[in-house]
Order: C-alpha cells, then structure tokens, then sequence
C-alpha cells in the first residue's frame, strides 16, 4: 500500500505502515500484517481507509503536535481529519487534527527575516553572554530555524501586524492588593497580547506581576517571568512563598539552577485540604469578591482624591509662602473685602475685573446685573476700585480660600473613607481573592496523590507536562527561550526590568511567548555598554535598512517596545508609596511630568530635604572627593544619627568614592554607587555627588532620578558651590530643595505662582468659550498648542508653561528699571503671552510674545510698549522671544530658545 497516497486505520489507530494487504469482503476487513502471514479479521466499520488530500511543507510552519514540538519533518500529509508527519529514518507520526497546531514560520518572509538576521548578527559580534568562551546568546540565534506567527516575536519583527485583542475574563482577581493604575495594567495584560507597564519607584509593580500570574494561572496559562537578573525574579518567588503559592513556581535559567530546582523536589504537594470549597461556597466566594472589587474600585478615586488634595497642597504652601512675599512688599488691601466665593469664582471674578479695566469704563446697568448673578454684592464694590488694589487681592485671596477648600474636602473624604473602613475592605478583597485562587488550585492539582518528580532531561522532553506541573518558570531574559524545550513557547513572558534589557536579549525572549506583558521605567538606569560593542553594533546596523525602533545602540526593549507598539495599552502605576512627598514630588515634577500620585503623608517633619554646598575649589582628585566625605563624617552622620534613622545608605558615582568612605568611616556604612543601588531603599539616603564641576556621567538624569528614589525619609545631598553646577541636573535638585524649604532665594524676579496661574487660564478659556484656547486671538492658541507640543519631549520633561502673566506677579527688583518701566511693569494689566519656567523651583526660564503684524507694526503705541517690555526683560535676565503672526518656523524657534534658556540659566 502506497501510504503517501493512502491511510489505514483499525479502531482509531494509524496501522499504514505495519500492514501488508488488506480486503473488504461481506462486511469484514481481512488484513494481513508485515511481520506474520496470518490473516486478522474485523468489523468493517472497525477500520477506515482515507485518501492523501492534500501535501503541506513543513518548512513553512512551526509543528506542535499535543501541545508538544514537533521537529525533522519532511512532509505533511493531510488525511481529513487526520495530518501524518513523515520523517526521514523515522517513523512517521499520525495525529487528529484537533491535536496538531500548523503556525506560519514568519521567517519565511523576506522583511522579517531580515530583522531577525540583524539581531543574529550583532548578537554574535557583541557577546552579551558569555560562559566559558560560548557566547550563548548566539548559539541560541544559530539554533532558530523558524519562528511562529503566534509568537510576540512576530508582531515584532513585523510592525504593521496589530497586536491581538481578546474579551476580559468575567471575574479578575487580586490576591496582592490592588490600587487604581494597578487594576488597569492587570486588565490590560488579560485582554491584549502585548501591554506595557511604566513603573516608576515605589509604585508597586512586583504586586502588578503577582496579580498578572494569579490570574493567568486560573485560567489555565503559563508564565515565564524573566529579568537581566535574578534579584527581581527572586522578589517575585519570595513573595509568591508568603503566600504558600510558591509550588507554582520553577526557578530555572542556568544549569545550576536547575539543578538546585531537582534536588530540592520532595514528591509531594502542600496540603490543600484547608483550601477546598464546596461548589456553592466557591459560587458565592466568587460572586462576594467580583462585588467588593467594583465596591472598592470607587472607593479608590476617594484615596487616589486625597492623594492629589494632599499633593496640591504641598505645592500650594511654598507657593503661597512666594506670594505672600509679594503682596507684602505690593500691595494695599482694597477698601471692600470680597467675601463668600469659591477659589474658580474669585479667578472668575479676576478675569472679569481685568477685562472691565482694560476696556476702562464704567458699569452698566445689565453688567452690575451680570456680577451680581455670577458672584454676589460684595464682588460688585470692587469694580470701583483701581487694578493695583484688587488684582493682587483677589490672588491673595485664591491662596487662602484655595487652601481652605483642599483642606476642607480631605477631611470630608478621610470621614467617608474611615466610615468605610478601607483597609479592612481592601484585606478582605486580597483575602477573598486568594481563597478562591487556593480553592481553584485545590481542583486543579492532585495534591493528595504524589507529586511527579522530574530529571534533567524532562526540561526538554517532557517541556509541557512540566509547564502544566509548574505553571509559573522564572528564569534570566536571555536563558528563557533554552529553559525548557527550545521549541516550546509560554501563554505569557512578563519581562521585569525591560529598560535594561537590550534589543538582540529581548528579541530572542519574544520568539518563546504567545502574549506579554513589558514592565520598566524609562527614567531609571537602561542596559550599559561599552565604547568597543557600541562601535561593533553601530557597524552592523550601518549594513542593513531597517526602521529606527530596531536600533540596538538606541533602544532598550522597553523603548524599542513603545515605539513599535503606540497603540498597545501602556499604563503608568501612579499610586507611589515608598518615599516622603517632598522627596519624590522632586522626581515627579522633574521626571514624571506630575503625573505621579503620592500616596505617602507630610507630617511637616523637618530636615526631610537637606543641601550641602562645599566652598569652592578643586575638591575633587579624579573619582575622589576628601571634602565632601568631610561633610559626611563631620556634619552629616552626625546630624542623621540623632534624628534616629533605622537605616542610612551612602550614594555616589564612582567605585572610587566608595572604597575611600568605606576605609574612612568603617566598612559597616551602607555605601555603594548609583548602579548597585538600584531596586534598593534606606530611611536617609545621602548623596555625594564627587565632581567639582559636575560631569555628564554624573548628571545622567536617571542615574538621579535612582539615587533620590531609594531615600524613604529623609535626603541630603552634598556638591561643589561650582556657579557650573547650577546648570545641571543636580542644579535642579538645589533650586527644588531651596524653594520647598523656603530659603531666601535672591533674584531679580519671583517664582511663577504656578496654581494661581493655571487655574486662571482654565477659567479664561471658559469665559471665552472655546475647548483649547487659551486667548481670544487664534495666534495665540496656535503658539500655546506648539509650546504644549514641544514640552512633551522628554528632555524638557521639567519645564512647565503658563499663559498671560502680569508682569508685576514676575518683576521683584525695580532698581534697574527706569521710572517709566517700572509704572508699566507695576501695572497688573501689563502682561506676557506665554512664560515658561522650571517645575522645580518655579524659576522663569524663557518668555513668549506672539505680536499681530499691524498691531505691533513700527512707529505704533503698541511697538513703544514692546520696547519697554523688551527692556524690563533685559534686565530681569529673562530672555524674551517674539513670535510675528506673519513669521515661519515657530516651533524650532520655541525650541533653540527653550534651549538656550535652559543652558545659560
């Protein structure tokens, strides 16, 4: 029998190859088999002869037969229902369909492969990897012959492929607590197959992966959790064992590893009888907890509330404190005090004031009506007093009643949030949701049965029994792909860590996984490499076309990953709760764009931000800084030391550093540079920043933005007096500290008074009456949208933008203006289109006009006014760009100037 032509089947079994001759006759089958001459009868209905319909070539797909990989296949021959595999040398393997899963092989397509021999390459040429002269990484690459389509490698290797969508399951569970951010990046990473997750510091994200494997286990799924190194997978299995979950669980990578992992089998399973349910007991468990988590889920926006309220407040009363400074050395209290009105009602009534002073006429009799109506009597008598009484009333007045009214409404909602016993009610949900999960385990394992004990060998033969015994493998980003069978691919890859995992590392891991979930932080330390593998890459990538987001000295994968998926769901975990507020509001305002939460508490603690500033000179001996370990020993141990803290770790760039603290104030001190610091915390952290003029190293935003997150209660930070510093960074971080602690700051002009002005803009735009504009002039709203548009980027992340400033709420010294200069400057209608400014300090950095060709035209009243306003600019050392509505170019003149503000400032 030709059995490329023909199958043969008795009672559901492939026989083909064992039978010589068969015959149907009177309702029976008689076959005679290969290996004896004696004829077998059976039931004609018994056995089933199938033609070939069709041949497949296998080199274009990825072979899975029963879950298992299948490999050194010829050809595939499809019966019907059935597909044999035929094998050279081998016996060929027959399957049902329902059992065989056929994936396009993506590298079959010129484009992809393309990419993927990108990576090949620098793979081989840096040598990532190394163990005893193997470079590992490109072994694995050498090994890939074929990539399925339903791998994440595919999506990636073609970007115009969308990442799948799939419907939420009907019940999410949150064994390790939740928040708000938390709860959506969990949903996301059930529903889509690729979700990316930003998690700054101290926002929770180890508890974000514990809740993304809960869930995916439940539901039948299996995860790999890989990082750059094993300190973050460890954090995750540590806190799986708190929760005697940690049976799930398989710590492999490296062979010794692995061999640790079959040593320590015992055969058995935990005892799950405390965890059984009865159906009805888990119907209801079920129903309790889907309700308590829509319950809390509300209750949520009143905690997330008091978060913001509390984190308003604290950048209200510096601010506050700024202006009150003002007003005192200003202005005189009106005649008629303005009573009864909201802080939105008094910026109200400001606005409308100064565009009745503008037009300089008197009430009539509908308008008296109008204010009467939109505010009350007392408002109205301070439309007949001049603009230098009320203007800077009404601001001061938006302080007090501002303060009152966040004061006011976190007390109401710590009442509402104390009657509902939120910690209580967020335990009971974690509870809850880990009952049910133990429950749901307890059907799923035969625990009281001995548990199945596996050798080395098992990884790679048994790869899916082993995955279905322990559903959750950690392992290193670069060994995943080779922990089980090198075929064998994962429901889910959580990737910890991603910024610093490098493009060719992750790229291997995403051909072991059907969906994945990309946790990091881009303001935190990326993937290092040295000058000698940045050329050998750059080399590489110089041979071949490829887009942007696949540029390995350019991107980490988390970069690469935002950049390839834009419409992939990416959650920033807002909610931060390691750090004082007034420490991390320093990394929020600077690197977060404010978005953060602060769920931590001011309880006004002094010396929480302290600031050294060693005298000048040449301090500083290569990586080494005497003075500044001076300061350390004779000032700030000792100061740390009676305030009491239960851990205090040194900071510092350079190993240098290190080792002269260590051997000078004992080797018991916590000291270790940036790198090593990272994912760690202590209660005060100090931070010595070593350079007399402080280098771009040393500055590196993230190395920062690193250094100031790991300080719980208290940082102090320690650098050179260098008038060079105060451009940097660390500049930043001495303007942020002086400002929050209320030091006197001299200068020429005052901070922005920032929650003044903006809320002022939002009630202009709703006098005006048009979503997005921020003045009556189109001119106007087209600057203010490119301004917005250029401080997205992210190297202007720390700069803010406020529109129509008085310029008397910005000039504090007049002594070098002339008499005519200072009567228009101190005129609160005199304003400046658009003024941009450091978050940290509210320190103005650039000013921006946007003049009307005629109005502004030569030889005009308005054109002397410019002159002036140029001239008080001048010398209030704020540079000032004027932007002609007939002009060109906009937003690169917005952007060299912003530039140029920031490096000369």
């Amino acid at each position: 029998m030709d059995s490329r032509k023909y199958m043969l089947l008795i009672d559901g079994q492939d026989k083909t190859d064992s039978v010589a001759s068969f015959r149907f006759q009177d309702g029976m089958c008689e076959v005679v088999y290969a290996t004896s001459p004696k004829p077998y009868r059976y039931h004609a209905e018994k056995v089933q002869l199938l033609k070939v319909q069709s041949r497949i070539d296998p080199s274009q797909f990825i072979l899975t037969a029963d879950g298992n990989p299948l490999s050194q296949v010829d050809e595939i021959l499809d019966f019907g229902p059935f597909y044999r595999f035929l094998r050279t040398g081998e016996k060929a393997l027959t399957y049902p369909k329902s059992q065989v899963e056929l994936q396009k092989n993506c590298l079959t397509n010129q484009k992809q492969a393309g990419i993927f021999e990108y990576f090949k390459e620098t793979a081989a040429a840096v040598s990532l990897v190394a163990e005893g002269g193997l470079n590992i990484l490109s072994a694995q690459y050498e090994r890939i012959q074929s990539v399925s389509d339903a791998t994440v490698l595919s999506c990636y290797l073609d970007s115009s492929k969308k990442p799948a969508v799939r419907a939420l399951p009907e019940a999410v569970i949150y064994p390790f607590g939740l928040n708000q951010s938390q709860k959506t990046a969990v949903e996301n990473a059930l529903s889509s197959q690729i979700s990316i997750i930003q998690g700054p510091p101290g926002t929770g994200k180890t508890q974000t992966i514990l809740n993304i494997i809960a869930n995916a286990v439940r539901n039948g799924q299996t995860v790999a959790v890989v990082s750059n190194n094993n300190s973050a997978t460890l954090n995750v299995a540590e806190k799986l064992e708190k929760k005697d979950l940690s049976f799930l669980t398989a710590f492999l990578g490296s062979r010794a590893n692995k061999e640790h992992f079959l040593e320590a089998q015992t055969g058995q399973y935990p005892d799950m009888s405390a965890w059984v349910l009865e159906p009805e007991e888990k119907s209801q468990l079920d129903q309790e907890m889907t309700s308590l988590s829509k319950e809390l889920s509300e209750m949520l926006n009143g905690k997330n509330r008091i978060a913001a309220i509390e984190q308003e407040l604290l950048q209200l009363i510096p601010e506050q404190h700024y202006f009150g400074e003002y007003y005192s050395t200003y202005a005189q209290a009106p005649r008629d005090e303005v009573k009864g009105l909201s802080s939105q009602k008094i910026l109200s009534l400001w606005l409308e004031y100064e565009q009745h002073a503008q037009q300089e006429s008197k009430l009539g009799l509908l308008q008296k009506i109008s204010i009467l109506f939109l505010f009350n009597r007392s408002a109205l008598k301070v439309f007949l007093q001049s603009p230098e009484l009320v203007i800077p009333y009404l601001q001061r007045q938006f302080y007090v009643v501002r303060r009152q009214e966040l004061t006011e409404e976190r007390a109401q909602l710590e009442k509402k949030l104390e009657h509902y016993a939120f910690d209580e009610k967020m335990a009971e949900l974690t509870e809850k949701s880990l009952r049910l999960f133990q429950a749901e385990l307890s059907e799923k394992f035969h625990w009281k049965e001995p548990r199945q004990c596996f050798e080395m060998r098992d990884f790679r033969r048994k790869s899916k029994e082993f995955n279905q015994e322990y559903p959750v493998i950690l392992s290193t980003t670069y060994s995943i792909k080779g922990t089980l069978n090198f075929e064998y691919t994962y429901d889910y890859l959580i990737v910890d860590e991603a910024s610093q995992v490098d493009l060719a590392t992750g790229a291997l891991a995403f051909a072991s996984a059907k969906n994945i979930v990309i946790v990091g932080d881009l303001q935190q330390l990326p993937n290092v490499l040295d000058s000698q593998n940045i050329q050998k890459s750059e080399e590489i990538w110089g041979r071949y076309s490829l887009t942007e987001t696949y540029h390995f000295t350019a991107h980490s994968l988390l970069s690469s990953a935002i950049a390839t998926w834009p419409e992939a769901p990416t959650v920033l975990l807002r909610e931060h709760y390691r750090c004082h507020p007034k420490i991390i509001n320093f990394c929020n305002q600077k690197f977060y764009g404010g978005k953060l939460i602060v769920m931590t508490e001011d309880h006004e603690e002094p010396d929480v931000l302290t600031m050294y500033r060693t005298t000048p000179g040449n301090h500083a001996r290569g990586h080494l800084n005497q003075r500044q370990i001076d300061v350390i020993r004779q000032e700030v141990l000792p100061s740390l030391e009676r305030q009491g803290y239960g851990s205090i770790g040194i900071i510092t760039p350079y190993r240098d550093q290190v080792a002269a603290i260590q051997t000078q104030l004992g080797k018991e001190l916590e000291v270790a540079t940036v790198h090593k610091f990272q994912g760690r915390e202590k209660d005060a952290i100090v931070l010595t920043s070593v350079d007399n003029v402080i280098t771009d190293f040393v500055d590196d935003p993230r190395m920062l933005n690193v250094a100031v997150s790991r300080a719980i209660k208290s940082l102090t930070v320690i650098t050179s007096q260098d008038p060079q510093n105060d451009r940097t960074n660390y500049g930043d971080l001495a303007r942020y500290i002086e400002y929050n602690n209320c030091a006197v700051i001299e200068s020429a002009v005052y901070s922005v008074f920032d929650l003044l002005y903006q809320g002022y803009a939002e009630q202009r735009r709703a006098l005006l009456k048009k979503h997005g504009r921020v003045s009556e002039y189109d001119s106007e709203n087209l600057a203010y949208a490119v301004i917005r548009n250029i401080l997205q980027k992210a190297e202007f992340s720390f700069v803010d933008c406020v529109a129509h400033v008085a310029l008397v709420n910005l000039v504090k010294d007049y002594s070098m203006l002339t008499e005519e200069e200072t009567t228009y400057a101190r005129n609160p209608l005199t304003h400046v289109d658009f003024l941009l400014f450091r978050r940290m300090d509210k320190s103005p950095l650039l000013a921006v006009e946007v003049d009307g060709a005629a109005f502004h035209a030569v030889g005009s009243v308005q054109a002397n006014r410019d002159e002036k306003k140029n001239r008080i600019f001048e010398q209030c050392g704020i540079p000032l760009l004027r932007l002609r509505t007939d002009g060109s170019g906009e937003e690169e003149r917005i952007e060299q100037a912003l530039r140029s503000a920031v490096s000369n400032s």
